[in-house]
């Protein structure tokens, strides 16, 4: 099972100069690698005021250097906000940075106000998505593309350059309903299950996937990844106490952003939960029995943590991380 890094939890101080936090976070991908963790991943939202979120393929280009030998992992970027030539080209770009360490990893979105600033509505979402997904594969190809869609024209387009990794880097799609299930079966290379389902419907998620992967027989490797909140300390009690006004601010922030759906499993904002019904909270030992149980029911084979008792300063963190690489990390080999 590879394991993740969320860059944010490095880079979300709105009283400290951002260049100084991006200083930091590049010491922790420094270390990263040695510490057995295989990936660094960066999310995405636009004026999303107080809350601070760097624009995730600008943040992995400055950091690759440091992150050497880790994969570098939009989580997630907002497909149909873009063109997909923008994103074809800026993938490309990316993946040569990297020496061909990318993945791009998609949603649909889900801010009215996002949507609205980018010209899009939720109802033309998924279908702006399918395209440029149709439009940036064909880029990749280094084929010369006319495209004329609902949504997107491109005509005789032909990139100068094609990604390192063929025929293109991996595409994971964010998925917590069952049309996005379908998606991800279908048009991309992995299923990625956000933070916020809880476990039950975590597992309906990552069943209904593969169930769908079996059915289409398409030669997708049925890749399952997830990035999950993470709550660690040496004793359960510990880590909860210190975990629960994180968790409790995160999910107020994503229910103030409209994230929950009639179409998606029941996302918990409305109502508070425990920690444990959708986090992974506890010493390592708890830690570790949580993520193996989902990974023996299905396979789980990539999960980005996302801590929500990372405590502040450089020295202090890395020391949160030492942890986890000694004893959390080997209890998932």
């Amino acid at each position: 099972m590879e394991v993740g890094l969320y860059i944010r939890d490095y880079l979300d101080d709105p009283n400290r100069p951002l260049y100084e936090q991006l200083e930091d976070a590049g010491q922790i991908c420094r270390k990263a690698k040695s510490l057995g963790f295989s990936a660094i991943y960066a999310p995405q939202h636009f004026i999303a005021h107080p809350t601070v979120w760097l624009q995730p393929m600008q943040t992995l280009a400055r950091l690759a250097p440091d992150a050497d030998g880790l994969r570098l992992i939009t989580g997630i970027l907002l497909l149909p906000y873009f063109s997909p030539v923008d994103i074809a080209e800026q993938t490309a770009t990316l993946d040569h940075i990297s020496n061909g360490r990318f993945t791009l990893g998609v949603g649909i979105g889900y801010r009215e106000k996002e949507l609205e600033a980018f010209g899009t509505n939720r109802r033309d979402r998924v279908g702006r998505f399918e395209e440029s997904i149709t439009i940036m594969k064909r880029l990749w190809s280094g084929e010369e593309v006319t495209f004329n869609g609902k949504h997107w024209q491109v005509n005789q387009a032909k990139m100068a350059f094609t990604p390192v990794q063929k025929p293109h880097p991996p595409i994971w799609m964010a998925a917590q309903s069952t049309g996005a299930i379908r998606r991800a079966a279908s048009l991309g290379d992995a299923c990625l299950i956000g933070p916020q389902p809880s476990w039950e419907d975590f597992r309906f998620l990552a069943k209904s996937y593969r169930e769908e992967v079996a059915k289409l027989g398409n030669g997708s490797s049925g890749f399952l990844a997830a990035n999950r909140s993470l709550a660690v300390a040496r004793d359960r009690e510990t880590a909860i106490t210190e975990a629960r006004a994180a968790g409790e601010a995160k999910a107020g922030m994503y229910s103030s952003f409209n994230m929950q759906e009639s179409t998606t499993v029941d996302l918990g904002l409305g109502s508070s939960r425990e920690l444990g019904d959708w986090a992974i909270a506890g010493s390592p030992e708890d830690c570790a029995e949580t993520i193996l149980r989902q990974h023996e029911e299905f396979g789980l084979d990539y999960i980005g943590f996302a801590c929500l008792n990372m405590p502040k300063g450089l020295a202090a963190r890395l020391e949160y991380l030492q942890l986890i690489s000694e004893e959390l990390l080997p209890r998932l080999r």
